[in-house]
């Protein structure tokens, strides 16, 4: 047995990883545990009925994304019993874009944590944007269609993607994905056709050439909120200005028009650190510091004024998590590398 497999827990069934996500699936990133359980070690509860903790093995880490699979009332029951098992183990804990709930119970247990992500969200059924940037989205949108553009939604539930659609689309995500190799961005795997029906799909197509998309947005469900999460947005770089924003905003409108109360953009790096919990003063200090300088230098804050654009909000708070406390540096190396590899084409 390798050191690797020799820390790793019996997975659960895919049955049983099905019904957790379903029940207690709130974060944006729990419906990829659904999508690909292959990526995950999961730590099965025993005090709390059909409650999980899946996480990703990041070198000597094991990293929780979100928040443990559990009913809200004992989730900070089920986070105590997953760190004194790792900790049993030997292991080290990173909560990687960590919600509230789960940052604060870690803290309980030991675990420092800091905010330094959020997820802006929208109720699509309420969702009226006002003011300056509410006027630069519609004349986008008027200049769009008076160009010709009609954008498009998929039905609801459609297993059988048309293929006069996901050609262009997969071409999209294939020149979107090599350019952002070169920019040296985040690169997270697109893998848009599996389990099809549960996902939403909506594009905007350049009118001149049907076999060319400009735009495409791919939801996926949050199921214990019953909402979605507008997961990967793709923009053809020589498209028109604009058609991002139509994409979301045609999104939004059919999931309004169906009820929809909750979406999310999902985590993303903020400009300025929020708030520390079980940080000492020097060691809160330094990781600002570090973290200024890294939204500084990584241009943080223009990543996110799309969202502040389309008027997305509330900004849930997310926060990265390490556990314990002190392996700080092993923590903050493990989220660097699990920025890259979360999604991505390296699988364990």
């Amino acid at each position: 047995m390798t050191a690797e497999l020799s820390h790793r827990e019996p997975n659960p069934s895919l049955a049983q990883i099905e019904e957790a996500v379903q029940r207690f699936g709130r974060t944006a990133f729990s419906y990829d545990v659904l999508e690909f359980p292959e990526r995950y070690a999961f730590h099965i509860s025993r005090s709390v009925p059909d409650a999980l903790v899946p996480y990703r093995i990041v070198g000597r880490v094991d990293a929780v994304v979100g928040e443990p699979l559990a009913p809200v009332e004992r989730l900070a029951e089920v986070t105590h019993e997953f760190l004194d098992a790792r900790r049993a183990a030997g292991r080290c804990v990173v909560g990687f874009c960590a919600s509230e709930d789960f940052a604060r119970a870690a803290v309980e247990r030991g675990a420092a944590a800091a905010q330094i992500t959020a997820e802006p969200e929208i109720d699509p059924v309420s969702y009226e944007p006002a003011g300056g940037s509410a006027k630069k989205l519609r004349a986008y949108a008027r200049r769009l269609r008076r160009a010709g553009v009609a954008p498009l939604a998929l039905p609801a539930g459609t297993s059988r993607i048309p293929r006069e659609f996901a050609l262009p689309a997969q071409a999209l995500i294939e020149r979107w994905k090599r350019l952002a190799v070169a920019r040296s961005a985040h690169v997270l795997e697109v893998d848009p056709w599996r389990r099809a029906a549960e996902k939403r799909y909506f594009a905007v197509f350049d009118p001149k050439a049907d076999d060319r998309m400009w735009s495409l947005l791919i939801a996926h469900p949050v199921h214990a909120l019953d909402g979605w999460h507008l997961c990967h947005l793709v923009r053809d770089p020589d498209a028109p200005k604009g058609v991002t924003e139509l994409a979301v905003l045609t999104a939004v409108e059919a999931l309004g028009d169906e009820g929809v109360r909750y979406a999310t953009f999902g985590p993303w790096a903020v400009p300025h650190a929020g708030e520390f919990l079980g940080f000492g003063p020097l060691a809160e200090r330094v990781v600002r510091r570090i973290y200024r300088f890294a939204a500084t230098t990584a241009g943080y804050g223009s990543s996110v004024e799309f969202y502040r654009k389309v008027q997305s909000g509330p900004w849930r708070p997310r926060y990265l998590v390490v556990y314990p406390g002190r392996a700080l540096v092993r923590g903050f190396y493990a989220m660097m590398r699990l920025s890259h590899v979360f999604g991505s084409l390296e699988r364990r």
